[in-house]
């Protein structure tokens, strides 16, 4: 009898020293859904414009179309194209002209699918020099911008952001002394990555006696 009260004892004991450990443990976050994103082109700095068109989503596709886009001497295009799913997106734009850099193109675009992206360049001409049409991912080029001075110009830009997705701009040009910058055709996609596991509160013990009979 003593036997089977100890065995019954530490049963009952194994059983909720289980609960506490499961209920101290973190739950796991979940991953967050895909989410793609695209816009035609911006402007930062004093003559800013912000980004046209833009969309995003986590589930089916969106698109939006933009005739014109001229509202600053820095920059003219037209044919802005966009679209983005939760897995993808996508941004072209035509007849892109930067006057002060000596920069033209017939067509840029940018690509992003299930966190891989591309860019590519049709017709594109700095200082009267040829592009590549398809860069290799964060290729720089110096440009002299007239009036602003020296500046960087970032063909195929790749980054990872903070949540584990990819963001392609096919084209920043980035002004001297903090002054703004002009990116142009720019998709984002992929899946987020969870910030890491969510802790549970920790368990609070409860003290009592449990009945064993024998």
């Amino acid at each position: 009898m003593r036997y089977t009260h100890a065995v019954m004892r530490l049963a009952a004991a194994g059983l909720l020293a289980g609960g506490l450990v499961a209920a101290g443990m973190p739950a796991q976050a979940a991953a967050p859904a895909g989410e793609g994103s695209a816009y035609g082109l911006a402007v930062t700095g004093p003559l800013a414009v912000p980004p046209v068109p833009a969309v995003s989503s986590s589930s089916g596709e969106v698109s939006k179309r933009l005739l014109r886009e001229d509202r600053t001497k820095l920059v003219r295009a037209s044919g802005l194209d966009v679209s983005a799913s939760a897995a993808r997106a996508r941004s072209s734009v035509a007849r892109l002209a930067v006057p002060a850099a000596k920069l033209a193109a017939g067509a840029v675009s940018a690509k992003c699918a299930d966190g891989q992206g591309s860019a590519n360049l049709a017709n594109a001409v700095l200082a009267g020099k040829r592009l590549d049409s398809t860069p290799p991912p964060n290729t720089t080029v110096p440009v002299d911008v007239d009036g602003v001075g020296r500046a960087s110009l970032t063909l195929n830009k790749q980054r990872r952001m903070a949540d584990g997705r990819l963001a392609v701009t096919a084209m920043e040009l980035m002004l001297p002394g903090g002054k703004g910058a002009l990116r142009v055709a720019s998709a984002t996609c992929g899946r987020g990555v969870p910030q890491g596991p969510a802790e549970a509160p920790a368990p609070t013990p409860v003290r009592h006696d449990l009945p064993v009979t024998g």
